[in-house]
C-alpha cells in the first residue's frame, strides 16, 4: 500500500463528525452482541430445516426463539434511548400481511371447519416472520454489520450449492444402490418378522410408509431412481432453486462491484483485492451451476428477470450520477457483459454434458404451464368460495381437492402463484398487505431517486474495537447454527453424518475466502453499500427474481422462502438512528441518557405485548405440540421394538389428550385397532371411534372419509351386516363429494353401490371412475392409475347393467 493511501486512511473524513470512543464492552454493547448472535443463528437455521414442514409444527422452536429475541430487544431499549420503536411504511405493510394471516386462522378456528392445529402452526410462523423482519431492520442497522451479514449469507448459499452439486453427482446414486439392496430383501422376505425388519430399515432410510407398495411405491421410485435434481436441505428442488436465484444475483453484484468498483472523478484509485475477486467469481459459478441442475424453469426465468432488473437499475443509477461523473468505460461494460454471458453459456454446456440439463427440460415447459393453469383454475374456485377470509393458513389442500380438475397432475398444497397463494389462504387483508409491500419496494427502488446523501452517522457509533466485537458475534451466530442443529437432531433423516460434520469447517473456510482474507473496515462497508455501488441494486434484483419465481412455483407460505424475500427488503431499507443534533456536545450527558416518559411507556407496552404473545404461543401451540410429538415418538419406538401394543396405545391416548387439535394420535390409534383384524368386532368399533375422532379434528380431508369407508366395506365383506355397508356408502359418498375427480374413490363407491343392489348408481360411479382413469393415463399420471383388476371390475359392473337391460 502506498504512503499516500495510508495517510488517507488514517485521516478522518472532515465532512463527518468524529466517532465517540465507547467503552470496549458495556451492558448495551453486550446486549447488541447477543441480539446479533441470535439473529444470525435463527436466520441460518431456516435454511437447514425442511421448509415444507412448517404446517406440521417442525419449526416451532424457531418461533419460540424469535419471541425471546424480541423480548431481549425490547428490554435492551431501556439502556439505549436512541433507538426508535416507531413503525414505518415497510413495517406496516409486512404486519398487514401478517394480520391477514392471523385473522384468517382465527376466523377459521372459531367459525369454520378445518385443520385447526395446522392453522395455529402457520399463524405463529407468520408472527415470527413479522418479528424477524422488524427486528432485523433495527438490529443489523449499520453498513459494516450489513456487509458482514451479506458475506455470512453468501457463505451459507455457496455451502448449500456445493452440497447440492454433491447430491446430483454422488448422493442419488449411493441412495439408489442402498434402497434397491434393502428393497430386494424386503420383497424376498418369507416371514412377517423378516419383512417387518426390512420395512423398518426402509422407513429409517426415509422411505414414506405409503411408498412401500402400490402406486405410492411407483411414484417414490420414479422420484428416487430417475431424478437427480439437487434439493439442498429442502424437500423440493423448486424451493431450493428460489434461494439459489437470490444468491446468484447477489454474487453477480459482488463480483461486478469487485471487478469494476465505483469511482468518481478526482477520487484515488481503489485497491482491488484479487483473491476476493476470484472467490466472488467462483461462488457465482458454483451457485449458477447448481441452479441449472435444479431444472427449475421458474427460477431460471426469475434469474433472467433479476439480471434485467439489475441492468435497468444500473442505467437509472448512472443517469442520476452524471453530475458526479462516475466513470465506467464502454470497454469495461462490454467486458463485464461478455464475461457473464460466457460463464452462463459455459455452465449450460457443462450441465448438459453432465446430464443435469437436457432437451426434456425445455420440451416439457408447455406441459408444466398447462399444469399451472389447471392449478390456478381450481384455486380461483376456492377463492370464490372463501373470498374475504380465505381457507385459513395450512388448509388450502382440503379445499382445493373439491375443485381439482379431472386429469390435473397433483394434489397441491399451494396454488403455485404468489398472489393466489396469499389470497386463497388468508383473504383480502393479507393480499392488500402483499400488494402494499411490492408497491413500496417498487417505489423505493425504481421511482424514488437512488442517489441520496449518505448520512454522516451511517457508520456504527462505536469505536473500531467494539464494531469488530459486534460483527464477530454475528459471524459466530451463523457458525454456531451447525453444531446446534446437529445436537438437537433437527436435520433431515437419512443424511450422512460425515457430510454434516463438514458443514461447519466448510462454511468457515468459505466465509474467510469471501472476505478476501482481510479485515473489513467500517469505511469500506460504507463504500460497498453506497448509492454508487452495485451491491444494493443486487438486493432489488434478488427481490424481483424471487417474486417472479413465486409467480409460477409458489412457496410464499414456506417460512424459509418468505424469510429470504423479507430479508432482501430489510437489508435494503434498514431503520437507522436519527442523526444527532449539531449542538449535541452542549447537551448535558445525564440529561441525554434520560429517556422521555412517553418513550418509556411505549417500550414497556411493547415488552408487555410481546410477553403476552409468547405466553399465548406456548400455551396454545408450542407446549401441546412438543408434548404430543414426544409421546408419539415414544409410541412409535415402542412399536418398532416389538413391545406391547397396549403401551403404544396408552402413549397415543396421552398424546391425543395433551394436544386436542391434532388428528395424528387418533389416526395412529385407529390403525392399531384396525390391525387386529375384521373378526374382532369390538376392536373394529373402537377403531371406528378413533377414526371419527381424527375426522372431527380434520373434517375436510376426503382421504379420512375414504379410509373409513374402505374399512367399513372390508368389514361388510367379512360380516355381511347391512349397517356396515350403509356406513361404507355414507363415508365414501363424503369422500367423493370432497374429491369428486378421484378415480379410486369412485371405483370403491361403485363396488359398494353394487353390493347394496343399487345398480344404477353403481354403473354411474363405475363410468366416472373409468373416465377419470383414462384422463390420468392420457396425462401419464402413473401414481393415479387404477389397477388392472379394478378396471376389469368397473367394466364388469357396466356390462352387467347393459346385460340386465337387454
Amino acid at each position: 500500500m502506498s504512503k499516500r493511501r495510508k495517510q488517507n486512511r488514517s485521516q478522518p473524513d472532515a465532512s463527518s463528525p468524529a466517532l465517540p470512543d465507547a467503552a470496549p464492552i458495556s451492558l448495551g454493547l453486550f446486549c447488541d452482541a447477543k441480539l446479533l448472535f441470535l439473529t444470525g443463528l435463527l436466520i441460518t437455521a431456516r435454511y437447514f430445516l425442511p421448509a415444507e414442514s412448517a404446517p406440521q409444527g417442525e419449526t416451532l422452536p424457531l418461533v419460540l426463539a424469535w419471541f425471546l429475541v424480541a423480548i431481549l430487544f425490547f428490554t435492551s431499549q431501556y439502556t439505549d434511548c436512541a433507538r426508535s420503536l416507531r413503525l414505518d411504511r415497510f413495517d406496516a405493510a409486512v404486519w398487514l400481511l401478517v394480520l391477514g394471516q392471523a385473522l384468517s386462522a382465527l376466523i377459521m378456528i372459531l367459525f369454520y371447519e378445518g385443520q385447526q392445529r395446522a392453522a395455529l402452526h402457520m399463524l405463529w410462523e407468520w408472527m415470527a416472520l413479522g418479528l424477524s423482519f422488524s427486528l432485523f431492520r433495527r438490529i443489523i442497522r449499520f453498513p459494516s454489520q450489513r456487509m458482514t451479514f451479506l458475506h455470512c449469507f453468501m457463505a451459507t448459499i455457496v455451502l448449500l450449492s456445493l452440497y447440492g452439486i454433491w447430491q446430483h453427482h454422488w448422493m442419488y446414486k449411493q441412495l439408489a444402490r442402498e434402497y434397491q439392496s434393502v428393497r430386494q430383501q424386503y420383497d424376498a422376505a418369507l416371514t412377517p418378522e423378516t419383512q417387518a425388519k426390512f420395512q423398518h430399515e426402509l422407513i429409517s432410510m426415509g422411505v414414506p410408509a405409503n411408498a412401500l407398495s402400490g402406486s405410492g411405491r411407483k411414484q417414490f421410485e420414479a422420484r428416487l431412481l430417475d431424478s437427480s435434481e439437487p434439493l439442498g436441505m429442502f424437500a423440493l428442488a423448486n424451493t431450493f432453486a428460489g434461494l439459489l436465484t437470490v444468491g446468484f444475483l447477489i454474487a453477480v453484484g459482488l463480483s461486478v462491484h469487485s471487478l469494476l468498483p465505483p469511482r468518481t472523478e478526482g477520487s484515488p484509485p481503489v485497491d482491488r483485492n484479487r483473491l476476493q475477486i476470484v472467490v466472488y467469481l467462483i461462488s457465482t459459478m458454483l451457485i449458477s451451476y447448481c441452479l441449472i441442475l435444479t431444472k427449475s424453469r421458474s427460477a431460471w426465468g426469475g434469474a433472467l428477470a433479476g439480471l434485467v432488473c439489475l441492468g435497468l437499475l444500473k442505467l437509472l443509477q448512472r443517469q442520476r450520477l452524471r453530475q458526479t461523473t462516475q466513470r465506467l468505460s464502454r470497454k469495461q461494460l462490454i467486458t463485464g457483459v461478455t464475461l457473464v454471458g460466457c460463464v452462463l453459456v459455459g455452465f449450460f454446456l457443462l450441465a448438459t454434458l453432465s446430464g443435469g440439463f437436457d432437451r426434456a427440460v425445455l420440451s416439457e415447459a408447455p406441459k408444466s404451464l398447462q399444469y399451472r393453469i389447471e392449478y390456478w383454475t381450481g384455486t380461483w374456485d376456492v377463492i370464490k368460495e372463501n373470498l374475504m377470509w380465505g381457507t385459513g393458513p395450512g388448509n388450502f389442500r382440503e379445499h382445493y381437492l373439491k375443485y381439482k380438475l379431472p386429469g390435473s397432475s397433483e394434489e397441491i398444497a399451494d396454488p403455485h402463484n404468489l398472489f393466489l397463494d396469499v389470497w386463497a389462504n388468508a383473504g383480502l387483508i393479507a393480499l392488500a398487505g402483499l400488494l402494499l409491500i411490492i408497491a413500496l419496494a417498487g417505489y423505493q427502488w425504481f421511482l424514488k431517486p437512488l442517489l441520496q446523501k449518505q448520512p454522516a452517522d451511517s457508520r456504527s457509533p462505536v469505536n473500531d474495537e467494539a464494531d469488530s466485537f459486534l460483527r464477530l458475534a454475528l459471524v459466530l451466530g451463523f457458525a454456531f447454527t451447525f453444531p446446534l442443529l446437529w445436537i438437537l437432531q433437527l436435520f433431515l433423516s437419512g443424511i450422512d453424518e460425515s457430510v454434516l460434520w463438514l458443514f461447519l469447517p466448510g462454511w468457515a473456510v468459505i466465509y474467510v475466502l469471501l472476505r478476501g482474507g482481510r479485515k473489513q473496515t467500517a469505511d469500506q462497508a460504507v463504500l460497498d453499500l453506497s448509492p454508487t455501488s452495485l451491491i444494493p441494486l443486487s438486493l432489488a434484483a434478488g427481490f424481483v427474481a424471487l417474486s417472479v419465481h413465486l409467480l409460477v412455483a409458489g412457496g410464499i407460505a414456506m417460512p424459509a422462502i418468505t424469510q429470504t424475500w423479507l430479508l432482501l427488503l430489510a437489508l435494503a431499507f434498514p431503520v437507522t438512528p436519527a442523526p444527532s443534533p449539531e449542538n449535541s456536545e452542549q447537551v448535558d450527558s445525564d440529561q441525554a441518557q434520560q429517556c422521555p416518559p412517553q418513550s418509556v411507556h411505549k417500550k414497556t407496552l411493547a415488552l408487555a405485548l410481546c410477553g403476552l404473545l409468547l405466553i399465548l404461543f406456548v400455551m396454545s401451540d408450542f407446549a401441546p405440540t412438543f408434548q404430543r410429538q414426544s409421546l408419539v415418538k415414544r409410541a412409535e419406538q415402542t412399536l418398532m421394538r416389538g413391545q406391547s401394543d397396549r403401551i403404544a396405545q396408552q402413549l397415543f391416548s396421552q398424546a391425543g389428550q395433551v394436544d386436542p387439535f391434532s388428528p395424528e394420535p387418533w389416526q395412529a390409534l385407529a390403525e392399531l385397532k384396525f390391525r387386529e383384524g375384521v373378526q374382532n368386532r369390538q376392536a373394529f368399533e373402537e377403531a371406528v371411534s378413533f377414526k371419527q375422532a381424527a375426522i372431527q379434528r380434520n373434517p375436510l380431508s376426503p382421504l379420512n372419509y375414504f379410509e373409513l369407508g374402505r374399512r367399513y366395506y372390508e368389514q361388510f365383506e367379512a360380516s355381511h351386516q347391512q349397517e356396515d355397508l350403509t356406513d361404507a356408502i355414507e363415508n365414501l359418498n363424503r369422500a367423493v363429494s370432497g374429491y369428486p375427480h378421484n378415480a379410486r374413490y369412485r371405483a370403491l363407491l361403485a363396488e359398494a353401490f353394487h353390493a347394496a343392489g343399487q345398480i344404477s348408481e353403481s354403473r354411474e360411479e363405475a363410468e366416472q371412475a373409468l373416465k377419470l382413469d383414462q384422463a390420468n393415463r392420457s396425462a401419464q399420471h402413473v401414481d393415479k392409475y387404477l389397477t388392472d383388476e379394478t378396471v376389469s371390475r368397473m367394466k364388469q359392473i357396466i356390462n352387467e347393467r347393459q346385460t340386465n337391460q337387454n
